[in-house]
């Protein structure tokens, strides 16, 4: 995939924005010399280090300098079930030549497909398949990365086959075809998101003779048909390209398993020896894009969707050697912070935006940019020139203010405690970033670099911020309101837009504003009250704990609570639900519900951001059951926190003003649904159907309009006034300072229990007739969108049957890698091609999703004849494939988690779904082994088989304008009629359930379109609620 046209998160400083890697955060730790480091042959090195670790990393490393120039960092982990590795090689689509724009995305793609050690173009996916594994790979601007995950066990194997693609790839000319139709999908899955349209947009319009003008993704024009018509083969140019950057010299890798340093260091030596070493360059790239004549210029764009937005950039240069201060991290720090006085807070009083986002933007080797993005209301897209003007005014704050030791001390110490209580993460995603980081820090420094602000250095600082001025920087502005019918359109996504100076009015408020005195609305942030203080740790002996205990009960409230006895992080998790039948009992109630948490957090803001800042963040969202609130962080400040959200909550005043802003967002929000991607439609539609109660963005922005300030004002009182709360509170927490956070609920809340029958009362699952297939029918909604989706949910059984639970994950390992294999590799339907379970109250489901250029009904015809294909894949699979994807069930099941979060996460999975089945891996691990290959095929038969006449299924169809008629027309038996279907669905056509040979016919087919699912759904049964185990 190719990386680069990030949507603008809301960044919140010290991270910056568009960061080249994940960052981390520091702490000092030397481990013992041998630890580090071990002799190898003469012509491999290694470099002795004294790595700054986090606290509790008790890995070992070592750095690898083999004699081809390749550089391994080397991990051994004694306790990791997972190993993993990383080769990050520095060339992007900077280097693409002129004739073949894609070109490094492509090789990124064709690469995998075989080796000369391993030739089958499917080899190394099917063995990370059957060992747990998993790989991906992405092509950034100046860096082409691959990785992969696997069981800890069969490292030696994936390293073996990874290590070929660098050696002696193939680049098989039978797959270039396929590969090339597979980079332009992807192409195509982007052309209606606005954030890839904007960010090719300005790349466009740098400097023409600056690369980073080059258009990064290519498709088939680029790399099939232009070459052609040239007389060049794109493969053979592909081979050039491949021959000259992919040289080992500037390749970095990284290397994460169990076993011992010397044992990793001698495969990492054997695998990639023979890597070629060209002894090139790293691809460098001088001059900035935004030369002279791209300044003070302006980009309108109008968007796919109803968004709007401004943004200021400025050119920097390569800040990647000024590590030790990070200079752009102060900035951002202070541009980006949302408290009282800041940039943020008067646009929000002002009722002119929704967020601000701040921060450094890697570039390439060479030059950066420094981001200021702000969502802009519809008020506020009329004011965006004095939006400028402020956020100009803010900077002018800050220079006269000069550089506080205070402010930067304290990003210092926040981010040294971030990598000093860093936990494990994902071995693959650990290993990618650092094989990145790798080619910019130092031994020393090559975890924490990226992220500790180490020293102060003032004039690096103020040299940055002299280059954030009011002649040196290029505006986009982004909104629906535009008239563009006379603008030009761009030529890969065929993105509207408007390219001119800015205008004389806005040069002349911004020409004063030097002059000016610093402005009164402004201010430097308070110092943090959430700087935590406390770290104590209290570490026992005693076993594992695998399940948490009930530590409060009473009629409102029930709190779970597990001390945290793994990872001894000063952190905790604490997630509560505030259930009440009131939140979603209509759309009206469901809106209203939002409104209120939304208000609620907005309220918030200017005191939680600094909780953020600290390490301390909460996040609330509505379900159909209520509202979910959860805290995570430094255990310290976690009870402060908590108490001022519940005082708030009871006593929030909505802001008419704001109000207003936040009506408007969520509405938006509704609105551009219809433009989201038609494989998420599929995945919603697919829900809407199944599930008991599912209100639309349609029904909900049909009711958004009428609703007042007031009406949130007089409807949330209701909405708190009964509840059932329940919570799970973890981590390093005793149990009785847990049962103090419940309490805070109980007697500060103040809400009146419900009644106990509807503590456990979930939304259930429709349960479709048996033996029917149903097509649900819906037209994507975007005129300019190219892609149909399919999904085909095959419904199962009930999710607290274990044995069907067990065969179907079985069924479902097996699936998955020929799937994708079949489906998009070989066939070419489209980018997006998956299967998987599917797990909904009272009921496992079997699906598989697909988003193509085809009609849904093509689709679908492929995907039913490679389910038809399963049976013989099973059937004839030799035992020892079946134990090993049974080995990799019980591997999946019985993974440990690697942090504190993922526990949390695990164990709240258990108690939110109301089953509390904590003990169900370990007892699905146990039962799956137990699974024959006659036992699966049974199951075959019985669930997936087309030609089953007890299959209960539904397929989506997605169809685009666009797709061919005959690709999606469905015929059936019954139109929108689907009371008979669901009345005589209970049986096969013979009444007893049976299977037929002769697969679906016509008569199995009901079509269900938008009018028919309230009939529809009204036939169906219902799936069990969940049974408590305790």
């Amino acid at each position: 995939m190719l990386r680069g046209a990030l949507l603008h998160a809301r960044v919140r400083p010290p991270c910056f924005l568009f960061p080249k890697r994940l960052l981390l955060s520091a702490s000092c730790k030397h481990l013992p010399r041998h630890q580090l480091y071990h002799h190898q042959q003469p012509m491999n090195t290694t470099t002795a280090m004294d790595m700054q670790l986090p606290d509790l990393d008790d890995r070992r490393y070592a750095l690898l300098t083999l004699a081809n120039g390749l550089q391994c960092l080397v991990v051994s982990d004694p306790l990791a079930d997972k190993a993993a590795a990383a080769m990050d090689v520095h060339v992007g689509h900077l280097s693409d030549p002129a004739a073949a724009a894609g070109l490094a995305h492509f090789c990124e793609h064709l690469l995998f497909m075989g080796s000369a050690g391993f030739p089958g173009e499917n080899e190394y996916a099917q063995f990370l398949a059957a060992h747990g594994g998993a790989s991906n790979a992405f092509t950034g601007a100046d860096h082409t990365n691959f990785y992969f995950d696997v069981k800890a066990d069969f490292l030696a194997g994936a390293l073996a086959r990874f290590a070929q693609f660098f050696v002696a790839p193939l680049f098989a000319a039978s797959c270039t075809d396929r590969e090339l139709r597979a980079v332009d999908s992807e192409h195509k899955k982007n052309i209606q998101v606005d954030a890839w349209r904007i960010y090719q947009l300005q790349k466009d319009l740098a400097r023409a003779d600056h690369p980073f003008c080059k258009f990064g993704t290519g498709n088939l024009d680029t790399l099939k048909h232009a070459p052609e018509k040239e007389g060049i083969d794109v493969r053979d140019v592909l081979l050039d390209f491949h021959a000259k950057y992919y040289s080992a010299n500037i390749m970095k890798m990284v290397v994460i398993g169990k076993e011992s340093i010397e044992q990793l260091s001698e495969w990492v030596i054997k695998e990639t020896s023979a890597i070629k070493n060209s002894n090139i360059e790293v691809p460098s790239f001088p001059g900035h894009p935004l030369g002279k004549e791209q300044l003070l210029q302006q980009i309108s764009v109008k968007p796919v969707k109803d968004t709007r937005s401004l943004q200021i950039t400025f050119p920097l240069p390569d800040l990647t050697n000024q590590y030790l201060c990070k200079p752009s991290h102060y900035i951002s720090h202070l541009i980006g912070h949302e408290s009282e006085g800041s940039i943020l807070a008067l646009l929000k009083k002002k009722g002119w935006a929704q967020d601000l986002s701040a921060g450094a933007s890697s570039g390439a080797v060479n030059f950066s940019f420094f981001k200021i993005s702000v969502g802009l209301t519809e008020e506020g897209s009329k004011y965006w020139e004095d939006i400028v003007v402020m956020i100009f005014q803010y900077i002018e704050m800050l220079k006269a203010a000069g550089v506080q030791e205070w402010i930067y001390d304290e990003c210092k110490i926040l981010s040294e405690l971030r990598f000093r209580f860093e936990e494990k993460r994902n071995p693959a995603s650990f290993a990618s970033r650092v094989a990145g980081d790798l080619h910019d820090y130092p031994s020393k420094h090559i975890l924490n670099g990226p992220s500790v602000m180490f020293e102060m250095n003032k004039k690096q600082i103020e040299d940055v911020l002299s280059l954030l001025r009011v002649d040196n920087f290029r505006l986009t502005l982004v909104s629906p309101d535009f008239d563009s019918s006379n603008w030009a359109k761009a030529q890969w996504y065929g993105t509207e837009y408007l390219h001119a100076p800015i205008s004389n009015s806005l040069k002349a408020a911004l020409s004063a504003v030097s002059s000016e005195k610093s402005s009164p609305l402004f201010h430097l942030p308070l110092k943090n009250e959430f700087v935590p203080a406390n770290f104590s740790i209290r570490k026992t002996s005693a076993t594992t704990q695998k399940r948490p205990d009930i530590a409060l009960e009473t009629d409102t409230i029930r709190l779970w609570h597990k001390k945290d006895d793994t990872f001894w992080v000063p952190k905790a998790k604490a997630v509560f639900t505030l259930k009440s039948p009131l939140a979603y009992v209509t759309p009206t109630a469901c809106v209203l519900t939002r409104l209120y948490t939304d208000c609620l957090t907005d309220a918030l803001n200017e005191f939680s951001y600094y909780a953020h800042v600290a390490g301390l963040d909460y996040y609330m969202s509505n379900s159909t059951e209520g509202i979910e609130l959860s805290i995570s962080g430094y255990n310290d400040k976690v009870a402060h926190l908590l108490h001022r959200i519940i005082q708030v909550s009871k006593t929030l005043q909505v802001d008419p003003k704001r109000f207003v802003a936040i009506k408007e967002e969520l509405g938006r929000s509704y609105k551009n649904w219809s433009m989201e991607q038609p494989y998420q439609h599929a995945s919603f539609f697919s829900s809407f159907i199944t599930q008991e109660r599912l209100w639309t963005s349609d029904e909900k922005l049909a009711v958004l309009e009428d609703l007042t300030a007031q009406d949130v004002m007089t409807f949330y009182p209701q909405l708190l006034g009964r509840l059932h709360i329940e919570g799970f509170v973890f981590g390093n927490v005793e149990v009785e300072d847990a049962v103090k956070l419940g309490l805070l609920f109980q007697n500060e809340l103040g809400s009146k229990p419900l009644p106990s029958q509807l503590h456990n009362q979930v939304v259930r699952t429709h349960v479709f007739p048996s033996g029917k297939h149903l097509v649900h029918i819906r037209q994507v909604t975007n005129p300019n969108q190219v892609n149909s989706a399919l999904e085909h949910l095959i419904q199962i059984g009930d999710v607290s049957n274990a044995q069907l639970r067990v065969r179907t994950m079985l069924f479902a390992q097996i699936a998955k890698e020929p799937c994708f294999n079949v489906l998009r590799t070989q066939e070419q339907l489209g980018y997006i091609v998956a299967s998987g379970i599917r797990k909904q109250t009272g009921m496992i489901s079997f699906r598989v999703l697909v988003q193509s250029e085809r009609g849904p009904k093509y689709i679908e015809d492929r995907a039913e004849l490679f389910l038809e294909s399963l049976r013989t894949t099973i059937l004839e699979m030799p035992e020892a494939e079946f134990q090993k994807n049974i080995d990799a069930v019980v591997f999946n099941l019985l993974e440990k988690d690697k942090n504190l979060s993922q526990e949390a996460h695990r164990l709240w999975n258990h108690i939110s779904n109301r089953y509390y089945d904590f003990d169900q891996d370990e007892q699905d691990a146990t039962m799956v082994s137990k699974v024959t290959i006659p036992d699966l095929i049974e199951f075959y038969d019985e669930f997936i088989s087309p030609r089953s006449r007890t299959r209960r299924i539904l397929s989506i169809h997605l169809h685009s304008s666009k797709s061919k008629s005959e690709e999606c027309e469905v015929i059936a038996r019954v139109l929108n009629t689907v009371a008979a279907a669901v009345v005589d669905g209970g049986e096969g056509e013979d009444g007893d359930g049976g299977k037929s040979d002769e697969g679906l016919s016509a008569g199995d087919r009901v079509v269900v379109e938008a009018a028919g699912v309230a009939d529809l759904k009204a036939g169906m049964l219902l799936s069990k609620s969940p049974v408590p185990l305790f």
